[in-house]
């Protein structure tokens, strides 16, 4: 018996390669099916805080959840409207910024030939390409706008999955070998996601509101849109907020020349260091625990495989990977591979007792 367990126990290291490279391959062909799940679970995550806030007030659970979706579902009818319109507008308009972009463009550089610079036409574009700022922004734009349109079913699927939020636990107890551990670790992995996921949705809420009325300030149009990619942006940490910055400033660009794009770059580095330097860092310090490295690997490999949702969801994936790790001693390494120094320091630490103990 022994041996043949030991048979299991003791497989070749390829075919732990095998298997994941088959579960990898798994998840990237059914990525149409999973990202509505995991959008779901993702609405279902942020949308938590208020009703648990409404919870500790004394309201009802179920009423709570109710209240929270109704609301909701009448915010996303007053504006879900206006944003799918204007979102289906600038899509059909790309060809025509794009062509005034190029004539920027072009003007610029006969100005810079004009004192003997030389720079060639074809040159820039093959290396700028054609415009693939807006191509990207209106590919990314539309998906957001087919997503507001199923919103609805997602924040309905979400309210159903947090009621029954208090079954879990006995439905886990019922199915784990060892469900004191796992429920220990689902909670520390959910009670992590859901913090880092609403100091994103509130950063992200304070910037896309922040850059829409700079814009509808300075008039320029879409402006309602060009907030919610910021704030959709916001949830892919480091690069989200630069990616999202480059069409808007081509657009500013186009409707209030360079000056224009000026003025609202120092409004944007303003709204950008604010939350991305100070009010983040403060608050996400305790709450995320990765590593600069593994967020961007993170962001790279989910993205290949589930896309742009991937992107967006890449940080609690990896985090919730991250704990799961630590609570083997065989994948504890791993755990420490995509934590901070904090954690590698602290794991040291503790390697040093033991050894003295």
């Amino acid at each position: 018996m022994s041996e043949s367990n030991s048979k299991y126990t003791k497989m070749h290291p390829m075919f732990y390669v095998a298997a994941t490279v088959i579960v990898i391959a798994g998840i990237k062909i059914g990525a149409p099916i999973i990202n509505p799940i995991l959008m779901a679970v993702f609405f279902s995550i942020i949308i938590y805080h208020p009703i648990d806030w409404l919870k500790r007030k004394g309201v009802n659970g179920i009423v709570a959840i109710i209240l929270v979706v109704f609301g909701l579902l009448i915010v996303l009818a007053g504006l879900g409207d206006t944003v799918t319109k204007s979102i289906i507008e600038f899509s059909h308009n790309v060809p025509t910024y794009k062509e005034a972009l190029f004539n920027i463009r072009d003007s610029a550089l006969e100005s810079l030939n004009d004192y003997g610079l030389h720079i060639s036409k074809d040159d820039i574009n093959k290396k700028l390409g054609d415009g693939v700022a807006f191509t990207y922004a209106s590919r990314l734009l539309t998906k957001i706008g087919s997503l507001l349109g199923q919103i609805t079913l997602l924040i309905l699927v979400a309210a159903f999955i947090l009621g029954e939020t208090n079954s879990y636990p006995i439905k886990l107890k019922a199915v784990l070998k060892y469900p004191d551990t796992s429920l220990n670790n689902i909670t520390v992995i959910s009670r992590n996601i859901r913090y880092y996921l609403g100091i994103k949705t509130l950063t992200g809420i304070i910037g896309g509101t922040s850059v829409a009325v700079v814009l509808f300030v300075m008039n320029v149009q879409y402006a309602i849109v060009w907030g919610l990619l910021v704030w959709v942006m916001r949830y892919i940490p480091n690069i989200g907020s630069a990616i999202a910055a480059i069409p808007i400033f081509l657009f500013v660009l186009i409707q209030n020349g360079f000056m224009g794009m000026v003025y609202f770059g120092l409004a944007f580095a303003f709204i950008n260091f604010t939350l991305g330097q100070i009010i983040e860092p403060k608050f996400l310090a305790r709450g995320m625990k990765l590593s600069t490295l593994a967020v961007f690997l993170s962001l790279v490999f989910w993205g290949w495989i589930l896309g742009d949702i991937g992107m967006l969801l890449a940080v609690p994936i990896t985090m919730g990977m991250k704990i799961s790790l630590e609570t083997r001693e065989n994948s504890k390494w791993m755990a420490i591979m995509l934590g901070s120094e904090k954690g590698a320091k602290a794991a040291l630490n503790d390697k040093a007792d033991e050894i003295v103990d």
